[in-house]
């Protein structure tokens, strides 16, 4: 059979109908920023705005995350452990209860003096009643005695009873307001045998069972208070004077893929004198409990004074090298074209990282999706992305997740190093 029929047969099969369809497919599913690279026409791509505000340059250090309260609970009063609700991982609020003692003999004890206070109340009653008596005695005598109908004796006689009535009036209100302090020791050494939580917080170590022996003192759980974390860093004697309390500060926790913002809460005044750094504590709002004490942060803390500067998303920002670069989009006779623009970072405000570059301005529209593809200048058409709302880094702080307006394809290697500035030497 000569080849052409051999070729032509195999050429109408279904393998070769197949392998087209795939090859057609594989066309079809190229990404924009590919398909201008082969010159099928402009990418489609998703720009923002670059922003001005005044932001102070940052040196990124890392950290652990702590809790802001770490507490064992301990029992004021010794006794066995009857109950104890809670396990090591789960979450309590303010007054939940943590463990509860034998408390039959302060309860007995209790009733005791609650009962021996009832019958000082009664011997009170008593000893009012007597009282007013005496003192209606020495009124009717008071009055004989000035109508001459009675003697000396009789009158001074009466004011004596009357003393004394009011003497064992005094006595037993004393006594009674002494029972009353014994109830109430009781009842508080009663209320002890249970053991409340100081404050919402997660148990982590439970320091006794059910059925052992607690000592006055003796730990019961250890409570984390998680609601605040805080950072502790060591920043560079020559960044100290800038990190003032109150100053906005911003991490990263690489283990949730997101940046949260927060405050500096105290600087050391002490340094340590091998390294040169002063230890700075950075409180970081955390109502979700997302942060976990013991995770690794990296913090931008501020480096030198304010000032104006560019702000873009850090979406805009590409790593293929050693400097950074992004995309800025001009428009020109030919339409939009994208141009490529190396830039340098100062510091990071969330989602977005403070930039200089000469040629850059606000207003500026940089892409920040589409952009992954790109190998250099070319058409494009623009869309607009809804921009979040840039922090202003004297307002409150905010906690915005960084992976949902992340690009979905990026190369994640890539992307982890957008937050690298030229001070990130100090991670050794």
């Amino acid at each position: 059979m000569p080849p052409e029929s051999s070729y032509k047969r195999w050429s109408n099969g279904p393998l070769s109908q197949f392998l087209l369809l795939m090859v057609v497919s594989c066309g079809c599913l190229l990404p924009a920023g590919q398909v201008i690279a082969q010159g099928r026409g402009p990418a489609r791509v998703e720009v923002s705005s670059v922003v001005e505000r005044e932001v102070a340059p940052s040196v990124r250090l890392v950290g652990t995350i702590r809790p802001q309260l770490r507490t064992t609970v301990a029992s004021e009063v010794a006794g066995i452990v009857t109950a104890l609700p809670v396990d090591e991982g789960v979450f309590v609020r303010k007054g939940d209860l943590l463990c509860k003692l034998r408390d039959a003999p302060r309860r007995f004890a209790h009733d005791e003096a609650v009962a021996r206070l009832s019958e000082l109340e009664a011997g009170l009653a008593v000893r009012q009643a007597e009282f007013d008596k005496a003192k209606f005695e020495k009124d009717r005598t008071e009055r004989l005695w000035n109508m001459q109908r009675s003697t000396d004796k009789e009158r001074n006689d009466t004011l004596a009873d009357l003393e004394a009535a009011r003497g064992r009036v005094d006595q037993a209100k004393f006594a009674l307001e002494a029972q009353g302090a014994v109830v109430r020791r009781l009842a508080d050494l009663l209320a002890r045998t249970e053991i409340h939580a100081p404050y919402d917080g997660s148990v982590t170590i439970k320091h006794t069972e059910i059925g052992s022996w607690v000592n006055d003192g003796g730990g019961i759980v250890e409570l984390l208070d998680l609601s605040t974390v805080r950072v502790r860093v060591n920043v560079p004697e020559a960044c100290v004077a800038f990190c003032e309390v109150g100053s906005e500060t911003y991490i990263t926790v690489d283990a949730l893929n997101r940046d949260f913002a927060g405050q500096v809460s105290r600087v050391i005044p002490i340094a340590d004198e091998q390294a040169r750094t002063f230890p700075v504590d950075v409180d970081i709002p955390n109502p979700e409990r997302a942060l976990k004490a013991g995770m690794f942060v990296r913090a931008m803390v501020p480096s030198g004074p304010k000032a104006v500067r560019l702000l873009i998303p850090k979406d805009a920002v590409l790593r293929r090298g050693p400097i950074p670069m992004v995309f800025v989009v001009r428009s020109s006779e030919k339409g939009q074209m994208a141009e490529m623009l190396p830039v340098e970072i100062l510091s990071e405000v969330l989602d977005y990282v403070a930039v200089k570059k000469q040629g850059l301005s606000a207003g500026d529209q940089v892409i920040v999706r589409g952009n992954e593809f790109m190998q250099g200048p070319g058409p494009v058409i623009a869309t607009p992305r809804p921009d979040p709302s840039i922090v202003d880094p004297d307002s409150s702080a905010q906690v915005r997740d960084e992976a949902a307006d992340s690009k979905s394809s990026s190369d994640p290697d890539d992307h982890a190093q957008l937050v690298q500035t030229p001070e990130s030497n100090q991670d050794g």
